[in-house]
């Protein structure tokens, strides 16, 4: 039986423009889940296996393992990945620990107190606990935009969980865009940002830039996978 937060996801995701094949693909992620939902608790058991040994405060990310998994394994054999978001390094973990990766850069402002209270401690964590990978990836402590300002590298797998903001997730997404290889695929977080406040009104979320993205690109990308947090786009040309 699909639960009472479906019905409200599918309402948030029309206030917010989704498109018909965002539905289908979401819907056809519930109606797996049920099958599904012992493997995706050993994918997301592994990594927080992996996590009792490093130095994290929050894991939004185990969650998603399984779907890393399938969808990266099937697509690339070894692949470039940017990630704009790092936090703590959770994701970078998860992507160094089970990918065979050419390259792994990471981008967070990390430093701006008046945004997150505890920055220093995130970075210090995230230095810390990637230590184990280094010369395997690279990070840059500045907004996203001056990145992509000065960026001449082509990524495979491009992770956006950056600042909410639309307008941020906007400038975020369109950049991204431009340094995705063809063929590659675009990870965007927090599809269902608010918690569980599904038919909120407001319109400063993720979930309205990203949709107005696929609206406006339909004929260059396939959706790939909607699910209760993520979305996964692959550039086709």
């Amino acid at each position: 039986m699909l639960s009472s937060k479906f019905y409200y996801r599918l309402i948030y995701q029309f206030k917010n423009g989704a498109t018909y094949p965002i539905f289908m693909m979401f819907i056809k992620d519930r109606l797996m889940h049920p099958f599904l939902s012992q493997t995706k608790k050993k994918f997301k058991k592994k990594h927080q296996n992996f996590l009792k040994s490093k130095n994290t405060t929050t894991d939004y990310f185990s969650i998603n393992a399984y779907y890393w998994n399938k969808i990266l394994n099937k697509s690339f054999k070894k692949f470039s990945y940017l990630e704009i978001g790092s936090l703590e390094g959770n994701s970078a973990l998860y992507i160094l620990k089970n990918h065979l990766t050419k390259n792994v850069v990471c981008v967070d402002l990390w430093d701006l107190d008046n945004f997150l209270s505890n920055a220093k401690k995130n970075l210090d964590n995230f230095i810390k606990n990637l230590k184990e990978f280094d010369n395997k990836y690279s990070y840059f402590k500045m907004r996203s935009d001056d990145f992509f300002h000065n960026n001449k590298e082509f990524f495979n797998v491009i992770y956006i969980d950056g600042w909410h903001g639309a307008s941020q997730v906007r400038k975020d997404i369109s950049n991204s865009w431009k340094f995705l290889k063809v063929g590659g695929i675009m990870i965007c977080d927090d599809y269902f940002y608010e918690g569980d406040s599904y038919t909120n009104s407001d319109k400063d979320i993720p979930a309205t830039e990203i949709n107005n993205f696929i609206r406006e690109n339909q004929k260059n990308l396939k959706i790939l996978c909607v699910n209760n947090n993520q979305i996964f786009l692959k550039k086709t040309q």
